[in-house]
Formats: structure tokens, sequence, C-alpha cells
């Protein structure tokens, strides 16, 4: 009679014991889900965080030092205007290149024959304009100067004659008049005269000055011209020319540099690769834009003329083209223009143009995809 009230209660217990062993049995889970992300946790993984509770900052990236900020100051070889090594400059110093690599530039203009020069050797400057010529010369001589970048791949010693001259090649120079500036006959002429046959004793040679009238006005025939910008204000003036580059005629010519005092490249040579890093970029960047860069030109040569300024960068940014780099420059380039201007007595003994030039961080920013 009992029976089936006894079994009742014996169903009762038995669910009441399971219910019991489940919470026994989550409970057991949990403690054992902790255990395990511990472990975890002691193994490198990173554990789950509560939002808004602290958290340890001891192993952030610790941030970069900045580099000091260096005082750098550069003077142009002539008065302001858009040859490419100044408007690299006026360029990196507009767009904050500069100011990335964290230099404070001062841009000056020399305003006096090899003032820059005197400047750079007393420290007062840092980095200069010189053509490859007077790096050579200059290296010769004992001065401690290096040439750390080259634009020019072809020099911008040149020589004008009206086109209605009836001469066609220079071997036509003989017997006509053949100006010369600043009292020295260029050693262009002389290998560009050796190319055809001749020599200096076959042209009548005359003592000009840097004021293109004296060609205008028919003081000679044969001008010489920088030819970035002299031909540009010759046809401006209403007289039509034919351009002669001994480049041309296989002259050994090279154009502007960056100069720098050679303890700078030595003992400051972070700043240099700085310096150079922002101008080359410029450089690329003019390249690209070659009519704002004029626009930025113009802030620094106040009253210019826009068009002449843009005839001289397309100049300066065609000779300065290089398959490898604009900026670098070649062992054997460099020697063959030495051996020229030895062979001319404008060098006073052979050299090894090694001595003038320091490409090596002009390479590197290549080499290493910084500048591209």
């Amino acid at each position: 009679m009992h029976a089936p009230e006894l079994t009742g209660v014996r169903s009762m217990s038995l669910r009441v014991i399971s219910r019991r062993a489940s919470r026994l049995s989550l409970v057991a889970c949990a403690f054992a889900l902790v255990t395990i992300v511990s472990a975890c946790s002691s193994n490198g993984t990173k554990a789950a965080v509560t939002p808004g509770a602290p958290t340890s900052t001891a192993s952030a990236t610790p941030t970069a030092t900045p580099k000091p900020i260096e005082k750098v100051r550069f003077m142009a070889g002539f008065a302001p205007q858009a040859n490419l090594p100044f408007v690299a400059v006026y360029v990196a110093q507009e767009k904050g290149y500069f100011a990335e690599e964290r230099l404070e530039v001062d841009i000056r203009h020399a305003s006096g024959a090899d003032e820059h020069l005197k400047l750079l050797l007393n420290k007062d400057v840092d980095f200069i304009t010189a053509s490859a010529s007077q790096a050579l010369r200059r290296s010769i001589e004992g001065l401690p100067t290096t040439a750390i970048a080259l634009f020019g791949q072809r020099g911008d010693q040149g020589f004008v004659v009206r086109a209605d001259s009836g001469i066609k090649t220079p071997a036509d120079f003989k017997g006509r008049t053949v100006g010369f500036k600043a009292g020295i006959v260029p050693a262009e002429l002389e290998g560009m005269l050796k190319s055809v046959g001749l020599t200096r004793n076959d042209v009548k040679l005359v003592s000009v000055g840097f004021d293109p009238r004296e060609f205008i006005e028919k003081k000679v025939d044969v001008y010489p011209v920088f030819l970035s910008n002299e031909p540009d204000t010759i046809r401006k003036a209403g007289v039509p020319i034919t351009v002669f580059d001994p480049h041309d005629y296989n002259v050994a010519t090279l154009g502007l540099t960056y100069l720098a005092h050679t303890d700078t490249v030595k003992q400051r040579s972070d700043v240099t690769e700085r310096f150079l890093r922002a101008t080359l970029r410029a450089t690329k960047w003019i390249e690209a834009n070659p009519d704002a860069a004029i626009e930025i030109t113009l802030k620094y040569a106040k009253g210019a003329e826009p068009t002449h300024q843009r005839f001289l960068l397309g100049v300066d940014l065609d000779n300065a083209k290089r398959a490898d780099g604009i900026g670098r420059g070649d062992a054997k380039d460099w020697q063959g223009l030495a051996d020229l201007l030895t062979g001319y007595k404008v060098l006073p003994k052979q050299m090894d143009a090694k001595q003038a030039y320091d490409f090596s961080i002009v390479d590197r920013l290549y080499q290493s995809g910084q500048i591209k």
C-alpha cells in the first residue's frame, strides 16, 4: 500500500540530487575556465581586459627621441634665381622638407665674387654652390672643400653667334672675333676648337664683360654665355642666335654642385645627410611641378621675370637628368674634366679628381630607396 508513495519520494529525491549535481558541475566548469585563462595569460597570451579596468603601460612601445634641431646656413653663389640647386633649397624650405629633417636653414646669396667660398672656409656657412671646375680648383689648391652633390651633368658655359652670321659649326670660328670673360680663355672654348682642328691662334680673342649688349651691338662675332639664361635674354632683345654647347663636341664639362667644408662632411655627416635628403626630395618635386617651383622661386627672386626664370629652370633640369638619379656623379666624368682643365693650364698640374668630391651620401640615399 505504501510502495507507490515511497517510489514518489525516491523520485523527488533523485531530482533534487540531480539539480544539485548540475549546479556543482557548472561551478566546476567555471573554475576550470578561469584556470585555463590564467594559464594562457601566464604563457604570454593576452588575457581579456574588463572595460574601464586599469591597465599596465610597462610593455608599451617607447616613443623615439626626436633628433635635435640643427641650424644650417646655405649660401647660393649669386643672386636669387631659378638655378636648380637654388630652387631645391627654396622648395625644401617652403614645402617643409627641412623642418621634417629638423633643420633650421638660413638661406643666403653671395653679393660678390667668391664671398660664399670665403665664408665656407671660415665655417660661417655650411653649404654653398660652386661649379665642378671650381671644386676641382679649390681641391688642388689644398683648400678643405668637398663637392657632395652634382646637379649639372654638363657644364653651363657655351657660345652664341647671330643666326645670319654664316657660322654653322665651330670650324667657322676661324678668323672671327671670339669673346672671353673674366680675363680667362675658357678651356671649353679651346676644347671645342680642338674638336674641329683649330687652336686659339686661329681666332681673334677679345676680352668682353658680362653685358650681352657687347654681342648685340656686334662688337664680337662669337659671344660666351651661361647657357641656362643668357640665350633667352639675347633672344628677348630681338636677336636670333645659334647656340654652341661644348658638350655636344665631346668636350668634358660639368655644372653646379653643392660644396661643403670637408670638416662638415666628416664631423656633421648626419646633418649633411639630412640637408641632402631634403633637397633631393625637393628636386623630385620640382621635376613634377616646375611651374609651381617657379612660383616659390619668385618669393626669393623678387621682381624677376617669370618666363625667363622658367627657361632657366628648364635648362637646368635637362642638364641634371641621370638615369640613376639627380645629384650623383661619375668618376670618369670628373677625371675627364680635370684632365681638360690641366691640358689648358686652368689647373697647375695633374690631379686625381676623386679628391674633390664625395657622393657617398647621395648614393646611399638612392640605394636605400629614401629618394625614388
